[in-house]
């Protein structure tokens, strides 16, 4: 998709070193922030055509540089970001970004406050938007009108069938209509080196599962409808299947592991596999299922197996505290504050907390 951005061209002074940061917080200071360029271009001088004029296909295209992706923490950044990409057509968007940077206008921009406001149960006026079109400040202003009457996210009562999440169901979707895709797979690999113990790793494994639901449950549909089906630990728990490998075949090895799709209705959104090189090298891969998880929870899943399993390799259970709330505490709490379109939201001024945020680590909207 075409994204429109704002770039300026600028030619510095003599002897002079061009700010880019310090040039659009000084923009920023005085011009609305859809009038802020989002990328500028330094230029030794302007390109002039035969009339003086600029001459604009002779200006260089500008290069635009990726940013570092944060995801969003709190519920309502979620929603912020969710909305962003829907109306934008962007595959994933970031705290960090921008709704104007992203391509957006203020035509787009009464779009994305109506959706808002439905949404979250609130207005917001379209001049929020101008003033803060970044999803953390934007978010922050949202929760700043309306702080009274929140909702604290906290264990729920489980109906028969747990809803999915709103961002869930999207992901849902998508694996509907290609179950083979490997788009929304999230891998790490780990290199192990010393004597591996794997009936404590096996072990390690279940008590990743058991610490955090959402790694144990699949997504079935009754009549059109998905729900969440959180499995047992020793049902769902994977074997860790061990293969030989070489340096020279361990890529190959690995990409056909995390190339390999999801099923969200029958399978657990985690596959497990360990490669040996030899009896002291190992490499160990996971692969986990966008949804269930985003490229934050990478960081504390590892952790959370090589915690367990130094306890097991000891023969002792990982001592940490139980999580205060799991994943299918916050769906059911999201669909209880936000409402659905097919049953709202039973008062319209009950809003979202960024207090508790469930299974650390892992997808919190």
């Amino acid at each position: 998709m075409r994204r429109d951005q704002l770039v300026a061209y600028v030619v510095p002074a003599p002897n002079t070193t061009f700010d880019r940061d310090g040039a659009q917080a000084a923009l920023g200071a005085v011009l609305p922030a859809y009038m802020v360029p989002s990328q500028f271009v330094v230029l030794d001088e302007m390109p002039l055509g035969s009339s003086g004029k600029v001459d604009r296909k002779a200006l260089p295209d500008p290069v635009f540089e990726a940013r570092g992706f944060r995801a969003p923490t709190t519920p309502v950044e979620e929603v912020v970001a969710g909305v962003f990409a829907d109306v934008l057509g962007v595959d994933r968007v970031g705290l960090d970004d921008d709704f104007f940077a992203l391509g957006g206008n203020s035509l787009i921009a009464t779009q994305v406050v109506a959706r808002l406001g439905s949404e979250l149960g609130t207005v917001v006026p379209v001049r929020v938007l101008f003033e803060a079109p970044g999803v953390a400040a934007l978010a922050a202003r949202v929760e700043q009108s309306e702080a009274q009457g929140r909702t604290p996210l906290v264990a729920q009562e489980r109906p028969e069938r747990v809803p999915l999440s709103l961002a869930q169901q999207r992901m849902w979707f998508l694996n509907r209509f290609d179950t083979d895709s490997s788009v929304n797979n999230i891998p790490v690999a780990v290199r192990l080196t010393g004597v591996l113990d794997l009936g404590a790793l096996q072990a390690a494994v279940q008590d990743l599962l058991a610490r955090h639901e959402v790694l144990r449950t699949v997504y079935p549909e009754i009549d059109g409808q998905p729900y969440q089906l959180i499995l047992p630990v020793a049902e769902a728990a994977p074997d860790i299947d061990v293969e030989s490998a070489t340096e020279d075949d361990l890529l190959q090895k690995v990409t056909a592991v995390v190339s390999r799709g999801f099923d969200a209705t029958t399978e657990i959104p985690l596959r497990a596999r360990l490669f040996e090189l030899s009896e002291r090298d190992h490499v160990l891969v996971f692969v986990v299922h966008h949804i269930s998880a985003d490229g934050w929870s990478i960081s504390p899943l590892t952790r959370d197996v090589m915690t367990a399993y130094m306890s097991r390799a000891a023969g002792e259970a990982p001592g940490w505290a139980p999580l205060p709330v799991q994943y299918a505490d916050f769906a059911i709490w999201q669909r209880d504050v936000l409402g659905t379109r097919t049953m709202p939201r039973a008062c319209s001024r009950r809003r979202p907390t960024s207090g508790n945020v469930p299974s650390p680590g892992f997808r919190t909207s």
